[in-house]
This record gives structure tokens, C-alpha cells and sequence, in this order.
């Protein structure tokens, strides 16, 4: 019994969703998005997945907005959805158990190893030639949710009614302010800010940047690509995902409000929300703490980092 009580209090809830739209002018959708039990490596909106016991491999979250001749954006999506979960989840099973540190180097790895399969695929068949996708990828593990970013597709965490932005977009509007360059003060109106510094495909090498934060008890996160967010002001998309309505409700409403007005692109929108004792109990004054990611920020240093295998050859059309 004592045992039984144990293992309740180490539980942490996870309850997520996720919906996408080709939105009301282009043509096909280029996004895609994945949610996974990395410890069952089973994927999709199952309700064994919908709602799960968070296990010692953590779970993930992903959206990815392809970019690209044609279908190639699509193509380049899809492949780096697939992908990621299960390179992440095969290198955690080989591993047995692993640590913080470890688990973030394995989930930077599996971006790398989709961007060497994509770029692969690009050069050898010219009708995908320049196709490349964002990758916004959220996994809980533990107590701490990891963020790692290429491109613009956004994470977010709402905690006592107000939204954090996890990431920074990859933009050259946002590089020009890092090096100091002055820039228009309505960043919304300059056509810099859709420039992406980098995606996954479309070179042979990336940075994959990662964030974390502490998640606690009734935390919700959200994903989303960039066809929402330019379209949903940040305050309505507060005041639809702050609230007790269901996710699949939730996630409606966001797409529903970003075709209302317009649906210039493609929308996508991922939810999760945390709860059980094994997070913190939910707390007013606690503010969402986000930090760059370094090898010495956890309890443990890397014993080594995962090997990068070669890709397998693309499939011939």
C-alpha cells in the first residue's frame, strides 16, 4: 500500500490535443503536428494518448509548417513529424535510463538526424529541391518541459491567466535586433519578420535552441504555426485557451477565430495541460521562469552524446 501511495504521488497527468486547417486561401496544407507517448511510443489524438500517466521517457509535442515548391512543404512537415518522435524514442529505449541533460542532447539529435533525412531528399530528387520545415517541439519530462526551436512555430505556457512565449522566432527581423541593427519600431509591418534564419531540411547543418521551464500543477501549453498567432492577437489567444472548456474545444476556437479573420495560411494548434502531485501544486505568485539551455544547468553532465547515424536513402518515387 505504501508503495501504492508512493508511485501516486510521483504521478503527473497529461491531457493534450491537437487540430490543424488548410485555413481559407491556400490551397493544401503544408503543416503538420504530432503528439507522442515517448515511453509507448504511441502517437496521435487515441484517447490512450489524449489523456496518459506521463512515463520515464516524457511525452512530446510538435508542430512543424513546411515551406516549399508545390507539395514540398508538406513533404518536408510530414517527414520531419515522423521522424523526430521516433528517433528520440528509439535512442531513449537503447539508453535505458537517462538523465535530464541526456534526454535534451537526444531530443536536439533526432531535429539533426530529420534535417540530414530531408536535405537529404532535397538533393536527390529535384521536384522537393529547396523544401525545409520549422520544428517546434515541447517534451515534458519530468518536472521540466524542454522547448527546442528552429524556425518561427511558436510555444507557449499559460499559468495563472497569463501567456508566455517559450520560444523566439528564427526571423531576420529578430537577427538584425540581436546584432544591434535598428529596426522599424512596428515590426508588424515589415516583410522581414516571415525571412526565417534557418529550417530543418533546407541546409546540411542547423542549431537546434533549446528552452526550459518548470512546469507545475493546472499549466497549459500551447503550439501553434505562424497561421495563427499573425492572425489572433495575443489576448484573444489567452482568453480562448484560458478557461475550463475541453482542448479539442479550445483548439477550435483558435482556428476558428484565425479563418474569421482571414485565414491567409495554413493553421495549426497543439494543447497540453499538466497536472497531478507529481508537479508542484499550483502556486499565484509563481511566474514562468524560461532559460536558455546549458549542459550544466541540471543535476548530471552528459556521459556522452548519442551517435549520429547516416540516414536511410529516401524512398524512390
Amino acid at each position: 500500500m505504501d508503495e501504492a501511495n508512493g508511485a501516486e504521488q510521483n504521478v503527473i497527468e497529461v491531457n493534450a490535443f491537437g487540430a490543424s486547417d488548410v485555413g481559407r486561401v491556400r490551397k493544401n496544407n503544408e503543416d503538420n503536428f504530432v503528439i507522442c507517448n515517448l515511453t509507448t511510443a504511441e502517437v496521435g489524438l487515441t484517447p490512450s494518448v489524449r489523456n496518459h500517466i506521463l512515463g520515464d521517457r516524457g511525452s512530446l509535442f510538435m508542430v512543424a509548417d513546411g515551406m516549399g515548391g508545390e507539395a514540398s512543404g508538406e513533404v518536408a512537415s510530414q517527414i520531419c513529424t515522423l521522424t523526430v518522435p521516433k528517433r528520440l524514442y528509439d535512442n531513449l529505449k537503447s539508453s535505458g535510463q537517462v538523465s535530464e541533460t541526456n534526454f535534451v542532447l537526444m531530443l536536439q539529435e533526432s531535429i539533426e538526424y530529420a534535417n540530414q533525412v530531408i536535405h537529404q531528399k532535397a538533393q536527390e530528387n529535384p521536384i522537393y529541391r529547396g523544401m525545409g520545415t520549422t520544428a517546434t517541439v515541447a517534451a515534458l519530462f519530468g518536472p521540466y518541459l524542454f522547448v527546442a526551436q528552429v524556425g518561427d512555430s511558436r510555444a507557449y505556457l499559460v499559468r495563472n491567466g497569463e501567456l508566455t512565449q517559450l520560444t523566439r522566432d528564427q526571423t531576420f527581423l529578430n537577427y538584425l535586433k540581436e546584432i544591434g541593427v535598428e529596426v522599424p519600431a512596428d515590426p508588424e509591418k515589415d516583410s522581414r519578420r516571415s525571412i526565417l534564419t534557418q529550417a530543418v531540411g533546407s541546409t546540411e547543418s542547423l542549431h537546434v535552441k533549446v528552452t526550459y521551464t518548470k512546469v507545475y500543477q493546472g499549466d497549459n501549453l500551447l503550439l501553434c504555426s505562424d497561421g495563427l498567432y499573425n492572425m489572433v492577437p495575443a489576448t484573444d489567444i489567452l482568453a480562448s485557451v484560458w478557461g475550463t472548456e475541453s482542448l479539442a474545444k479550445k483548439c477550435q476556437s483558435l482556428i476558428d477565430q484565425a479563418n474569421a479573420k482571414g485565414g491567409s495560411d495554413n493553421i495549426t494548434v497543439v494543447m497540453g495541460e499538466f497536472s497531478g502531485a507529481g508537479l508542484p501544486p499550483a502556486d499565484p505568485s509563481a511566474a514562468v521562469e524560461v532559460k536558455e539551455f546549458n549542459v550544466s544547468d541540471l543535476k548530471e553532465a552528459p556521459e556522452a552524446s548519442p551517435e549520429i547515424s547516416k540516414p536511410p536513402a529516401p524512398p524512390e518515387d
